[in-house]
């Protein structure tokens, strides 16, 4: 008997300009989840469908004459150093109402309400790109966007007094210096792919899926010793690194009954 396994692929978007707003994650963030991308309420299940919401602490370069975005995952920042900053963002946001429920790695999700048509874009969509055209925007409330950026100047106000980024600057280390928002919305907001509703066994490296695993009662593996011929049917894959198993799965796919789909 055949065995199916769907093996996501990350990539970049082409944004189309005739288009009002730009998509709010890229396609196989989009894909995974829906075009709402929730991602908030992806990350941690609430029973009450309240609106949560994703912040990730972020080093903003300063260019000539603009700023570009660059994640904490491509600058090796220890867990505990972010852990401490976000501790002081913590002292903030709760005064906004924003409260904090789990954090996934360098994501960490609040609840906030008031927050529900802020329109925003993910990490994986910004990085590498002169900010300016990213940052969030209002849709339905007057002012939203220019309320979360008073948050976001008086974060980026402390941390940059901060000792610990004093003691990386000393170093020649990056400051961890801004936060962005992102994955704003309701469980009801989110559409899974038929893949990953479907799915025997999720086989990835992404932090997302420690936590979209664990909400959907789906077995989550590595890529560790990974044997490709003996996975079940329906096992869904996303993998950071998976142009290192290329070889091996095709060598599976010539020994044994595997049926491969790519979504890209």
């Amino acid at each position: 008997m055949t065995r199916q396994i769907s093996i996501l692929l990350s990539g970049e978007d082409q944004f189309d300009h005739a288009l009002e707003r730009a998509p709010k994650a890229l396609p196989h963030e989009r894909y995974l989840i829906g075009d709402s991308f929730a991602l908030g309420s992806a990350l941690h299940q609430n029973p009450n469908n309240q609106v949560q919401l994703c912040i990730e602490p972020v080093h903003l370069h300063a260019t000539r004459d603009h700023l570009v975005l660059l994640p904490l995952s491509e600058l090796a920042i220890p867990q505990n150093e972010v852990t401490v900053l976000m501790e002081e963002a913590n002292t903030i946001f709760d005064e906004e109402g924003m409260t904090p429920i789990s954090n996934n790695g360098h994501t960490w999700v609040y609840a906030a309400s008031d927050y529900a048509s802020l329109y925003t874009h993910s990490v994986a969509q910004a990085k590498g790109r002169n900010i300016d055209w990213w940052l969030p925007k209002d849709t339905v409330v007057p002012g939203l966007a220019k309320r979360w950026r008073k948050i976001q100047n008086e974060i980026q106000m402390r941390w940059h007094i901060h000792p610990m980024n004093e003691a990386r600057e000393a170093q020649g280390l990056p400051r961890i210096n801004s936060v962005w928002v992102y994955g704003i919305g309701k469980a009801t907001d989110i559409t899974y792919s038929p893949e990953l509703t479907n799915a025997s066994q999720i086989i990835s490296d992404h932090p997302w899926m420690t936590s979209i695993a664990a909400q959907r009662g789906i077995p989550l593996l590595n890529s560790e010793s990974l044997q490709w011929e003996q996975q079940p049917s329906n096992t869904f894959v996303w993998l950071e690194g998976m142009h290192q198993e290329w070889p091996r799965l095709m060598q599976a796919m010539l020994e044994s009954d595997l049926e491969i789909t790519v979504i890209d």
